[in-house]
């Protein structure tokens, strides 16, 4: 029986460590947080049909809308990420200093994670789950604080600059 354990556990250990490469190779560093963000975007579907389910709008059009919305999220990530580091390039290349825009996708992503956070919890309210104040709280105060982060880096277009 012990041996059967062994050889299960390494297995499971060889797949895991590879899937863990294979994340890390694809996604960097922080890999964890595009997992964070793939396994919010499967709970707030969930808790979606649920409650579409126990408000009796449950429909595949809304489902499969659902689905073409979280996979539009993950297409502007890749976008974020790409184009801000297509043009960090093109900075160095023409020596303009772009190279604060490598914050693009990580305040793409965090925008993202923040809303499918919230959601979930407006899921679970109107299902009739207890969600504790301050969580609702500290998910607005980060919203504020990401929101306000961004405009440091990349401060809002003046009607000014919209007209040029």
């Amino acid at each position: 029986m012990d041996q059967l354990f062994t050889a299960f556990a390494d297995k499971a250990n060889l797949i895991g460590a590879a899937v863990v490469a294979v994340l890390s190779w694809a996604f960097g560093a922080h890999w964890q947080v595009f997992v964070l963000f793939l396994a919010l975007n499967v709970v707030d579907f969930i808790y979606g049909m649920l409650k579409a389910k126990r408000t009796d709008t449950l429909s595949s059009a809304k489902g499969a809308n659902g689905i073409c919305k979280k996979v539009s999220y993950w297409v502007v990530i890749a976008l974020s990420f790409a184009v801000s580091e297509v043009l960090v390039d093109f900075g160095e290349t023409i020596g303009a200093p772009l190279s604060f825009l490598r914050l693009l996708g990580w305040f793409t992503l965090g925008v993202y994670i923040l809303n499918e956070l919230t959601s979930i919890v407006e899921n679970l309210v109107v299902l009739g789950y207890d969600v504790p104040e301050i969580f609702v709280r500290g998910l607005n105060a980060a919203h504020s604080v990401v929101d306000a982060a961004g405009d440091k880096v990349l401060p809002e277009q003046t009607e000014e600059d919209k007209d040029e």
